[in-house]
C-alpha cells in the first residue's frame, strides 16, 4: 500500500520531463547512427538502400508508378555516409544539452530529409512509410521542436529575471544616493 501512496504521489515537473524527453530523443539518434553504420555494408543494409531506393511519396498513385530515383549517386552517396555520422553527432549534443536550438533543428530538418527520401507512404501500402515509421518520425520532430521551445522560453525567462533584478538594484542605488 505505501509503494501505491508514493506512486500515486509521484510529481514529475516540467523541467524534469523535457530533460528526459531530450535525452531520450539524443540517445535515439546516437543509437542509430551507430546501427546504420554497423549495418551499412550488410546485404540490404543501410549503404544499398539509400542508392537503390526510389523515391515515392505516396505508394504506387497513379497505378504501376513505381517511383523516382534512385537518387544520383552524388547525392546518395554522400547522405548513405553523412546522415548517420550526423545522427550520432547531433544526438550526443541534443542528449548533452549543447546548443539545444540549432542541434534540434538540425534533428529536425535531419529527421524531415529521412521522411523525404524514404518516402511517406510507400508502394503497396495505404500507411504511411510502414505506419510506424512515418508517425515515429512526425513524433520525433514534435518532441524536438517542445525541447526547443522550452529551452528558449527557459532562457527568455532567466533573461527577464536578470533585467528585473538589474533595474530593481539601479532603483535602490538610486534611492541611497539622495
Amino acid at each position: 500500500m505505501n509503494a501505491l501512496n508514493n506512486l500515486l504521489n509521484f510529481r514529475i515537473s516540467l523541467k524534469k520531463a523535457m530533460l528526459i524527453n531530450r535525452m531520450t530523443m539524443g540517445i535515439f539518434f546516437l543509437v542509430s547512427g551507430i546501427a546504420n553504420y554497423l549495418n551499412f555494408n550488410v546485404e540490404n543494409g543501410f549503404y544499398q538502400t539509400v542508392l537503390t531506393l526510389k523515391l515515392q511519396l505516396w505508394g504506387p498513385f497513379p497505378a504501376g508508378w513505381e517511383g523516382i530515383g534512385p537518387l544520383p549517386a552524388l547525392i546518395a552517396i554522400p547522405y548513405a555516409w553523412l546522415l548517420p555520422l550526423a545522427e550520432i553527432v547531433l544526438g550526443t549534443l541534443f542528449a548533452l544539452g549543447l546548443w539545444i536550438r540549432w542541434t534540434g533543428l538540425l534533428l529536425i530538418l535531419m529527421t524531415f530529409s529521412i521522411i523525404l527520401a524514404f518516402g511517406i507512404i510507400p508502394a503497396g501500402s495505404l500507411f504511411p512509410n510502414a505506419a510506424e515509421s512515418f508517425n515515429k518520425n512526425i513524433m520525433f520532430m514534435t518532441l524536438i521542436w517542445m525541447c526547443i521551445a522550452y529551452e528558449v522560453d527557459t532562457k527568455r525567462a532567466r533573461m527577464r529575471r536578470t533585467e528585473e533584478r538589474l533595474y530593481l538594484s539601479s532603483i535602490g542605488d538610486s534611492g541611497n544616493a539622495q
